[in-house]
C-alpha cells in the first residue's frame, strides 16, 4: 500500500501559534502511533510500492472467498444428518490428536456409505451433473468445467447436493507426479520455457503437455502444498494447488501420478519410501486446515504395503484393473491382476474403500469386470478414457 506524506497543522506555510503548537501535537502522536516506514529501496519501482513476486508466476483468476468448508453428511436410518466439519484457521497449527481421531472416525464413516461414483475431468456441466445417480464424483476443479474453466465455490456447492436432497461427496482431482502446463497454478509458459527448475523433467510421451515431475524436490513439494499458511510459494497471496481446493470447499482430493516413484528412481532414490512420505505431508498439511478433508489415492497400490500410506488415505481407486493397462480394450493378463487384487485387498482389510474404472464399451466385458470387481467389495465406474463425459448407469452400461 502506498504511503501518503502527511501534513500536520499547516506545516510549510504560516500559521498562527496555538495553530503551530497543535500541529506539533499531532506531528508527535503520528511519530509515536504510526508504524514504521519500509526503506526504500533505490530504484522508481520502489517509488510505486510494486510488490515483484519471484517466477513462477501463476496465471491470475479470482480466487474464491475463504469460507469453511460446507458441512458434510452422514446417512443415518434414512434421513441425512449434518456433521460439522471443523476448520482450523491456521494452516501451520496442526489440530490436537483428539480432534484428529474424531476426524478420521468421521471421514471413514462418510466413506463407507459410498456406494457408487463418477469420474469426469472435463467439460463437466455442473447444472447437468447435480441429476447424476452417484453418492461420489471425482472432478477436476481447475480446469474441468466447460472449456477448460475453474468451478466456483458456488459449483462445489450445488454438486455436493443430491437431486434426492442427500449429501454428496465431491473430491477433486490433483497429479502430484506431474505438471500439466495447461494449469495456471503451477508456472507460465514463460517460466517453461525460459527458467525451467531442476525438478520439472521430460514430457510423457503418452499425454501431450504433462511433464514428469523429480517429486522428491522440495521445490515442487511447495509448488504443491504451498507454504506453511497454504499460500502459493511463488506470490504469497492466492492459495496454493491444494488449497485452493480446500478453500473452495470441496471434501477432499483424488491423487493422481502417485506412480511416478517408479519412473523417477535416477533423481529420487529411495523413490518408494519417499513417495509414501510426501503423501502423509500431503495428508497431514490439508488436514490442519480441514481435519475431515479426504484424501483418495489413484494407483500405485503397492504402496499400500507402507502403514504410512494407509493411515493417510481414506480410499483407494484403481485403473485399468481388468482390461485395458495398454490403453486398448483387451484384458489384462491374469499374473497383474493376481498382483493388484492382493495390493488392494491391504486397503479394503484396512476400512479403506476400493473403487475401480475401466476404460471399456464392451456390454460383455463391463459385465464381467463388474462381477468381478463386486466379488471383492470393489465398487465399479466405466467411462471413455479422456474421462470427458459421465458415464450413467442403464445408459452406458
Amino acid at each position: 500500500m502506498r504511503q501518503e506524506r502527511v501534513w500536520a497543522g499547516g506545516f510549510g506555510r504560516k500559521s498562527s501559534p496555538a495553530a503551530a503548537c497543535a500541529g506539533v501535537l499531532l506531528a508527535v502522536a503520528l511519530v509515536v502511533f504510526m508504524p514504521p516506514r519500509p526503506v526504500p529501496a533505490a530504484n522508481a519501482a520502489s517509488q510505486r510500492d510494486e510488490v515483484i513476486a519471484p517466477r513462477p508466476v501463476p496465471a491470475i483468476r479470482p480466487g474464491p472467498a475463504r469460507s469453511s468448508p460446507s458441512p458434510a453428511t452422514e446417512p443415518t436410518g434414512g434421513k441425512t444428518e449434518s456433521i460439522a466439519m471443523p476448520v482450523v484457521p491456521n494452516a501451520a497449527t496442526p489440530a490436537s490428536p483428539a480432534t484428529l481421531a474424531a476426524a478420521a472416525k468421521r471421514r471413514r464413516s462418510l466413506m463407507s456409505n459410498v456406494k457408487s461414483w463418477g469420474y469426469q475431468l472435463a467439460g463437466l456441466d455442473t447444472a447437468s451433473a447435480t441429476g447424476v445417480p452417484y453418492d461420489l464424483l471425482v472432478v477436476d476443479a481447475t480446469t474441468g468445467v466447460g472449456d477448460g474453466n475453474a468451478m466456483s465455490s458456488a459449483d462445489v456447492a450445488r454438486l455436493q447436493q443430491a437431486a434426492d436432497g442427500k449429501r454428496r461427496i465431491v473430491v477433486s482431482y490433483l497429479s502430484i507426479g506431474e505438471a500439466e502446463d495447461y494449469r495456471p497454478d503451477y508456472f507460465s509458459t514463460e517460466y517453461l520455457q525460459e527458467d525451467a527448475p531442476d525438478w520439472l523433467m521430460h514430457e510423457n510421451p503418452e499425454w501431450k503437455g504433462n511433464r514428469i515431475i523429480s517429486f522428491c524436490d522440495e521445490g515442487w513439494q511447495r509448488t504443491i502444498l504451498g507454504d506453511e499458511n497454504g499460500r502459493n510459494v511463488y506470490n504469497s497471496i492466492e492459495p496454493s494447488p491444494l488449497f485452493r481446493l480446500i478453500e473452495l470447499g470441496l471434501d477432499g482430493v483424488y491423487l493422481d501420478r502417485v506412480d511416478v516413484y517408479s519412473e523417477v528412481g535416477k533423481a529420487c532414490p529411495d523413490a518408494a519410501r519417499r513417495m509414501v512420505a510426501f503423501v502423509k505431508r500431503l495428508a497431514e498439511q490439508a488436514r490442519r486446515r480441514n481435519p475431515d478433508f479426504i484424501v483418495v489415492l489413484q494407483n500405485a497400490e503397492e504402496l499400500l504395503v507402507h502403514r504410512d500410506m494407509i493411515d493417510s488415505i481414506d480410499a483407494v481407486a484403481k485403473e485399468d484393473l481388468f482390461y485395458g493397462v495398454d490403453h486398448s480394450e483387451k484384458q489384462n493378463e491374469a499374473g497383474l491382476v493376481r498382483e493388484t487384487l492382493a495390493n488392494l485387498r491391504l486397503a479394503k482389510r484396512a476400512g479403506r474403500p476400493v473403487f475401480f474404472v475401466d476404460y471399456i464399451k464392451s456390454p460383455a466385458k463391463i459385465a464381467d469386470a463388474r462381477r468381478r470387481g463386486q466379488a471383492e467389495g470393489f465398487m465399479p465406474y466405466f467411462a471413455p478414457r479422456d474421462l470427458g463425459r459421465m458415464w450413467l448407469p442403464g445408459r452406458d452400461f
